[in-house]
């Protein structure tokens, strides 16, 4: 098994990120100008969700928080290992507390994964807390 170790790196540790989590991938590894061809797109809905496009596909989204008591980190791995067993070393890059969470032309519910993997987590902390007899 894989050992992974996770290196704060002090000058992004506060930063606070806009962390968007799209229905598609993007075979690219470049930066890309995200607030000026996406984001001054984005509009806001009458119901709090967020309207916008992507190369001319409709996208509707909601912002999603990260549970009380968490942080989410954006961790960054410049040397990738060749083998499942190497030692991993990841750099924290920025922190986030919310995620847009995009879907094609559907508003975001209860039975996407990311919303059900994020609401899991509170599951988890009443199943895994002791027992306290009154």
């Amino acid at each position: 098994m894989a050992t992974i170790h996770i290196h704060p790196k002090a000058q992004f540790a506060k930063k606070n990120s806009k962390l968007q989590s799209m229905p598609f991938k993007v075979h690219a590894d470049c930066d890309a100008n995200v607030e000026q061809y996406f984001n001054s797109y984005v509009k806001t809905t009458k119901d709090n969700y967020f309207k916008s496009s992507f190369r001319g596909y409709p996208l509707l989204g909601k912002e999603v928080p990260v549970p009380d008591g968490y942080v989410g980190l954006v961790l960054h791995e410049s040397i990738k290992p060749i083998t499942e067993k190497e030692e991993r070393k990841l750099r924290i890059t920025n922190t986030f507390s919310n995620i847009t969470f995009w879907n094609w032309d559907k508003v975001p519910s209860k039975n996407d994964s990311i919303i059900k993997a994020l609401e899991w987590i509170e599951i988890a902390e009443v199943l895994h807390s002791p027992i306290v007899e009154e």
